[in-house]
């Protein structure tokens, strides 16, 4: 996805002689401190080059710099936010995902907000447009280490929509199979059972079964 952030980064770099070659992740070491160094550029100014230069290489280590970026200055956080759930709502790149996954959720000191941002607060449409349902599916995939008491009003609210079931069982399968995981037993099984899976659904009766052994997290088990 390229918008005119992208066109604004080409015109950046074709002024400071610098070009996108090679791999897209060793560009990216390469380029965003030049961009977070350039002293003409307000923080803002930052951020949209950067989001530009992310649309333009899809590598994973311009997140990794632009959320450095992102949490040294709070004015910074609504665009990237709004930028980042844009994505989400078209064909969401395996570095967004990984990011958010990795390096906002894993994080206690983000992880509520982030999950907010991207999805926590958008469950008040009865009928969600695809674009949205795109992102819940993005999202709740990789939430996993997210507080449950975050998370669970989400799960409970994207269970009502039968196109988003799959994704929050997900959800649950991997809040129970990730190092950092969050997941109370007794909610996540009324949950399953709410979401009407199919009895043949891959993982399904695992997780029910180790959910009722008593086992919150495969990784931490009494």
């Amino acid at each position: 996805m390229e918008t005119a952030r992208s066109d604004r980064t080409r015109q950046w770099l074709a002024a400071h002689d610098l070009d996108t070659e090679g791999d897209p992740n060793d560009a990216a070491r390469d380029l965003m401190p030049e961009i977070r160094a350039d002293e003409e550029l307000s923080p803002a100014d930052k951020l949209e080059v950067g989001l530009g230069l992310l649309e333009i290489l899809g590598a994973y280590w311009v997140l990794v710099e632009l959320r450095w970026l992102v949490n040294a200055d709070e004015s910074l956080w609504t665009t990237y936010w709004q930028a980042i759930r844009e994505y989400l709502e078209q064909a969401p790149s395996e570095a967004i995902l990984y990011s958010l996954w990795n390096d906002w959720f894993e994080d206690i000191e983000t992880s509520e907000r982030a999950f907010t941002e991207v999805l926590g607060q958008d469950f008040q449409d009865k009928d969600p447009d695809e674009a949205f349902l795109r992102r819940a599916t993005a999202v709740l995939k990789v939430s996993g280490p997210v507080p449950w008491k975050v998370k669970f009003p989400v799960y409970t609210a994207a269970a009502e929509h039968e196109r988003l079931r799959k994704a929050v069982f997900s959800g649950v399968l991997y809040s129970f199979h990730d190092v950092y995981g969050s997941l109370e037993i007794a909610p996540a099984l009324e949950l399953l059972d709410r979401l009407d899976l199919p009895a043949d659904t891959e993982h399904l009766t695992e997780l029910r079964e180790e959910l009722a052994a008593g086992h919150a997290n495969q990784h931490h088990r009494d």
